[in-house]
């Protein structure tokens, strides 16, 4: 009986796996080519019910867990792993699992910083299900920048002018693109000017990158 339950399991895992081939590239396109649209697609999707949710797509966490994922499967065909020097960073670095869930963490980072920001500039309390909602919209944003930044910096590290200059081309645009659909969603959710919308945009950025960086040099220190 045991052994039949594990074997559904597996037909689980195995199905979702090779859904996630079809979706994510597709999810991907969808999220690049229309932010917004997918932005109101969450909102549309979490009035379903659980099972239904996100049923032609990859849900919002895992798409951004999953960009993470796609970035690191580059490093390693690059041969470009980090490797730490220090004890934590040989901790944290030393295996996939505790690399990839770092790598995640940071990313989250940024919808984290923007939901917060979102709800406090609308004065609406912060709880589990009024954070929801923003930080799944932030997810699908997220996810393309994670994929462009993370790649970017495998071609930082290769030798050669070439991919160097390819490297910040990417990691500059990356973050450009990143800025402008911030920009766009914090218009539309906070129904402010268009300054005021910059400066929160600049805020969210600028307190996302202080804590990135916060973490790295802690991790490089250690």
């Amino acid at each position: 009986m045991d052994f039949l339950k594990l074997l559904r399991s597996l037909e689980e895992f195995l199905y979702e796996l090779c859904t996630w081939f079809l979706f994510f590239p597709r999810t991907l396109y969808r999220v690049i080519v229309h932010p917004r649209r997918m932005a109101q697609y969450v909102n549309t999707e979490l009035t379903q019910k659980l099972d239904n949710q996100f049923d032609d797509a990859i849900s919002p966490p895992m798409f951004l867990m999953l960009a993470v994922l796609v970035a690191h499967g580059v490093e390693l065909l690059m041969h470009q792993q980090v490797t730490g020097t220090g004890q934590l960073s040989r901790t944290v670095f030393g295996n996939e699992e505790s690399l990839l869930l770092f790598r995640s963490i940071t990313f989250a980072v940024w919808p984290l910083i923007s939901s917060v920001h979102l709800l406090r500039r609308k004065k609406v309390a912060m709880t589990r299900e009024s954070l929801r909602r923003p930080f799944f919209m932030q997810c699908y944003l997220t996810a393309p920048f994670a994929v462009a930044l993370s790649t970017s910096m495998v071609f930082v590290r290769l030798p050669g002018t070439l991919s160097t200059r390819i490297g910040i081309a990417v990691s500059v645009l990356s973050l450009l693109w990143y800025a402008v659909v911030q920009a766009g969603w914090l218009k539309v959710a906070l129904q402010r000017s268009w300054p005021n919308t910059v400066l929160s945009t600049i805020w969210v950025l600028m307190l996302g990158i202080v804590i990135n960086s916060l973490i790295g040099w802690i991790l490089l220190a250690n």
